[in-house]
């Protein structure tokens, strides 16, 4: 692909943040469950005992699940290069001369309650000849200086391609 040009790495701190504190309350749970269940207790807090364990259980549930999506996540979210000939998205590697088009959608959610204007978040579409998408959040990426990078990198592979 020739020589590397731009890199952008993902801002996705949140999503790093969200795995490191639901890890965390995945093994609390888990430790205090396996604790309360194990400890020799009275016939009478037998009972409280075993709610607590329980609710430690969705605790750990709840956690293992949210760290395991968060992991998921930050995993897919990596970082966008720009070469000479063409780019790597987390998606795959694409040529410019297979890229058909790119530009910036705005994905606008609306609240069913309130007229109000939902939540937007602005989205670059990387869309291949083949229809293969490649798709950069504003929430991961610095999506518009990463569209003006690529378009000055099309310019000038264009122009070296006249040569």
């Amino acid at each position: 692909m020739g020589e590397l040009q731009y890199t952008f790495d993902a801002v996705n701190s949140g999503a790093s943040t969200n795995f490191i504190l639901s890890l965390i309350a995945a093994v609390v749970g888990l430790v205090g469950m396996l604790y309360l269940l194990r400890r020799k207790v009275s016939y009478e807090e037998r009972n409280r005992n075993i709610v607590i364990a329980m609710l430690l259980f969705f605790l750990f549930l709840i956690g293992s699940s949210t760290a395991f999506f968060s992991y998921l996540r930050v995993r897919k979210v990596g970082p966008v290069e720009i070469y000479e000939t063409g780019m790597v998205t987390p998606y795959g590697k694409v040529a410019f001369k297979d890229i058909r088009n790119a530009e910036i959608m705005v994905d606008k959610s609306s609240s069913l309650l309130s007229e109000a204007a939902g939540r937007s978040t602005r989205i670059l579409a990387i869309i291949e000849n083949s229809g293969k998408t490649h798709a950069l959040s504003e929430e991961d990426y610095p999506v518009q200086e990463v569209l003006g990078r690529m378009k000055q990198a099309i310019k000038e592979w264009k122009a070296s391609e006249k040569k």
